[in-house]
């Protein structure tokens, strides 16, 4: 998923810092130790801004300040990957104590609703939250950015024991279990309009999807813990992964059936005009 570029002082706002907070400690990057007179000058702001500002940074870490009595107090900025590492220690911390809280009130419930899902992170930490659960059989049709992008998670599930299936759209990632899908090889590749995932897990919840082909948006997601539609879609991804592997045979007498053999209205509305 690619990141867009931001500003170094919005790298800190995006943080949870104020403005302030943030262009402070970019000056003290960009300048090196400073008094918070000096400081005052450099952003721009009445010194009593800044020296609260500077006190601020000071208590989260983000800032040093000299103790050399003799002199005027001097302030230093940490360097980025020690700060950034200190934030990460502190969120890993505060979000271990919140969900040990927020998990002691949630009482999970099946209410075989369909539910929209209109982030694209949200789509990839479900599909994960699920590959993490599944506990007999997983069986997925993913693109192939989509299946590096989740390869952790559905290796992790083989390593438990987990019986785990799915089509390989390049021929590198074929396997048992995972038959190489030739024929949608520069469909899946060229033409289709976004990055395709359909996961179902222990036939009782499916999650389809289709995200922009730089994963930043989504184009139509769905998930539902219905275990009646989502052992019907069990029953077709399980289908389809075995008919993948029967038309290896050219001999294969219904492979006009496939999406690729009819090209059905449904298909030639979904892809792009070609001349």
């Amino acid at each position: 998923m690619k990141l867009e570029p931001i500003a170094p002082e919005g790298a800190l706002t995006s943080l949870g810092f104020t403005d302030l907070e943030s262009r402070i400690y970019c000056e003290l990057l960009r300048h090196g130790p400073a008094s918070g007179y000096r400081l005052s000058q450099l952003v721009g702001k009445a010194p009593a801004n800044v020296y609260q500002g500077l006190a601020t940074l000071t208590q989260k870490g983000a800032v040093l300040v000299s103790d050399d009595a003799s002199e005027k107090r001097t302030y230093s900025p940490l360097p980025p990957r020690q700060l950034l590492g200190l934030l990460r220690t502190a969120f890993d911390r505060r979000s271990t104590g919140a969900l040990d809280a927020l998990e002691r009130v949630h009482e999970p419930s099946s209410d075989e609703r369909v539910y929209s899902i209109h982030s694209a992170p949200q789509v990839i930490e479900r599909a994960r939250d699920m590959l993490n659960r599944a506990d007999e059989i997983v069986l997925f049709d993913f693109f192939p950015q989509i299946y590096d992008l989740l390869r952790p998670e559905v290796d992790a599930a083989r390593t438990r024991g987990v019986t785990v299936a799915g089509i390989a759209y390049e021929e590198r990632y074929a396997e048992p279990g995972m038959p190489f899908n030739r024929e949608s090889t520069e469909l899946v590749g060229s033409r289709w309009p976004g990055l395709g995932l359909i996961l179902i897990i222990d036939g009782c919840e499916y999650l389809v999807a289709q995200l922009s082909k730089d994963m930043a948006s989504v184009l139509n997601a769905v998930w539902t813990d219905s275990v009646f539609l989502s052992c019907v879609f069990h029953s077709a991804v399980a289908a389809d992964i075995r008919l993948v592997a029967l038309r290896a045979d050219p001999s294969d007498p219904l492979r006009h059936l496939s999406l690729q053999g009819a090209t059905p209205p449904g298909l030639r509305r979904l892809l792009p005009a070609t001349e």
